[in-house]
């Protein structure tokens, strides 16, 4: 379904500048008020990698290896993995959708609030037990918010996680650049402030690329290319209910919207694809954007990679070629544009 929805909302083929003007652009579709040397708000950096995050980061890949095991002679303690059912009641009635059953909370962990675990914490398999807790009015979940509350829980099961060594031996089987801890450490470093780079360069080009569009007016929509793009919608939504095996109106009618409504939302989201796509182009065919047949096969690696294909292959099984280059020309553009941006600090 995640491919499907990806597919159905690449972009369309291009369409040929007509005319521009200074620091803008124009053609039978689309004016763009501007799209060179767009001032937006400064996007900071953030915060350096220390030693700590480092370490955190590592900690999260080992606990991906860890191994569970099944407790039976002891009581559970912090950092193990209980398994619960669970009630709750106020004033004598069981709350909707308050309990669970056979509910995996790691103690210790803060997922649930603090009270809850510490209560299951010296607990044995099998013990049955009552808590009660009085929730704040802004309590996030607003099954418990405001009312003075009794759990009646259960201990089904305890499961203890047991990390791997960080060891040289270790490193080598889960990396393929680094041989030794200190070597992986570094690795980690670089890979966090790669990802601190990725996400700055990122949020600029959101700005960037919002601004262009909020300064961007359609004066007409290419019917053909408008129809490509409802169509697509209709297509997705299409195998979402028949994943479901619902029929189309049911389907409509479950996500509680009317054929009409539907047909508006349709249209409207159709129109914001296209507007991008044009805009995209039109700039991609002033400023001369390309790239070598080398680039775009790697492009379309990152592209299969980023909507969870397993290669390039199978994403062009499902996406049509046209589609994938738009896609990639978009992408493209946005990083033009931010780097020719002017960050103006506040």
């Amino acid at each position: 379904m995640k491919k499907k929805y990806a597919a159905a909302l690449m972009l369309a083929a291009a369409t040929g500048l007509t005319a521009c003007s200074a620091g803008g652009a124009s053609n039978d579709y689309i004016r763009i008020a501007k799209y060179k040397g767009v001032e937006v708000e400064a996007v900071e950096g953030l915060p350096d990698i220390t030693d700590e995050s480092v370490e955190n980061n590592i900690q999260t890949v080992l606990e991906g290896f860890a191994q569970i095991t099944e407790v039976t002679d002891r009581p559970a303690r912090e950092g193990d993995i209980a398994v619960l059912d669970y009630t709750a009641s106020a004033d004598g009635q069981e709350i909707e959708n308050g309990g669970n059953e056979a509910y995996e909370l790691e103690l210790g962990s803060n997922t649930f609030f603090a009270e809850f675990e510490d209560a299951v914490i010296g607990h044995s398999v099998g013990d049955s037990f009552e808590l009660e807790h009085a929730f704040a009015e802004d309590y996030t979940n607003q099954n418990y918010a405001g009312k003075n509350v009794t759990f009646t829980i259960t201990l089904t099961g305890i499961r203890e996680k047991e990390l791997p060594d960080l060891t040289d031996e270790f490193v080598q089987t889960i990396s393929q650049k680094s041989e030794t801890v200190d070597e992986y450490r570094e690795e980690m470093r670089e890979l966090l402030e790669e990802n601190n780079e990725e996400y700055v360069q990122s949020e600029l080009e959101d700005k960037v690329w919002q601004k262009i569009l909020d300064g961007t007016e359609v004066t007409e929509y290419p019917k053909d290319r408008l129809d490509e793009e409802k169509e697509a919608f209709y297509t997705y939504y299409q195998a979402g209910a028949d994943y479901y095996g619902m029929e189309f109106a049911d389907f409509l009618a479950a996500m509680e919207v009317t054929e009409e409504e539907f047909e508006e939302q349709v249209t409207e989201a159709a129109k914001s694809n296209l507007k991008e796509n044009l805009t995209a182009e039109l700039i991609a065919e002033k400023e001369d954007i390309s790239m070598t047949d080398e680039e775009y096969g790697k492009a379309k690696e990152e592209l299969a990679d980023e909507m969870s294909y397993e290669d390039v292959e199978e994403m062009e099984e499902e996406v049509e070629e046209h589609n994938i280059k738009s896609y990639i020309l978009r992408d493209q553009v946005k990083a033009w544009a931010a780097q020719n941006c002017i960050q103006v600090k506040e």
